[in-house]
């Protein structure tokens, strides 16, 4: 099943912009060139990811978004061309995930689309990714999750964490940048939390969890997966 997105913007110019690079990209993009019309799709289609103006007559993203989240829209994120942070605050308190000041790159745009998808585990177009060593197999899109052939249960924060790591396999990841993509930059996690659930995962994965083979800590930075075994990256 596709990826579906929601647009939402009362310049039809820039959906339509906006639906022809995101349909190149993959996605099934809905539009609504208001914010009651983006609540009646979202209401009867439920997308995986709502994108939605702020400056809207009628009403406005902040309230959009408001009603998205009660709706059950896992993924929202508002554009605007506000710059002030009492905008942005405004926004995230409502619900939004991420916000972005217009004007935009496009690619910014679609990092921060599959940024979003992969913290909810949505599916991102093209793209697969499996870790396999022999002993730790490591599925995303399935979330599948094995040591030894033994499936392993995960919670969803210790499935997004684990994802995050691997998805920067190799790579120091500072402890910032960690809990925003686990718990969103809305999220109240602290460093404790993650300490917390770099534990859990030690014990579900490792061999000796207090002399961990793959999740690895750089002190007083952040973690990394480690890389000695061959990793399979798969772009389709």
């Amino acid at each position: 099943m596709m990826t579906k997105i929601l647009l939402v913007d009362d310049d039809p110019t820039i959906l339509q912009l906006l639906k022809l690079f995101l349909e190149n990209e993959g996605y099934q993009v809905l539009t609504a060139e208001s914010g009651s019309a983006g609540l009646e799709v979202a209401a009867k289609q439920l997308p995986d990811l709502a994108i939605l103006d702020v400056i809207m007559p009628v009403m406005d993203g902040f309230e959009t978004c408001r009603r998205l989240r009660e709706l059950g829209v896992q993924s929202i994120l508002v554009m605007s061309h506000r710059h002030d942070e009492r905008s942005v605050v405004k926004a995230l308190e409502l619900g939004a995930d991420d916000y972005l000041r217009k004007p935009f790159e496009v690619p910014v745009l679609l990092a921060k689309i599959r940024t979003l998808l992969r913290r909810n585990g949505r599916q991102v177009p093209g793209e697969s990714f499996v870790y396999n060593d022999g002993q730790l197999l490591i599925d995303l899109n399935r979330r599948r999750v094995e040591v030894r052939g033994k499936p392993v249960q995960l919670t969803p924060t210790e499935f997004r964490l684990l994802s995050t790591l691997l998805q920067n396999v190799g790579r120091v990841v500072p402890h910032e940048e960690l809990i925003r993509e686990v718990w969103g930059i809305e999220g109240s996690a602290s460093l404790a939390s993650l300490k917390v659930y770099i534990h859990y995962l030690r014990r579900k994965i490792e061999d000796r969890p207090r002399e961990p083979y793959y999740l690895l800590a750089e002190w007083g930075i952040g973690y990394r997966f480690r890389e000695p075994r061959p990793v399979s990256q798969v772009t389709g």
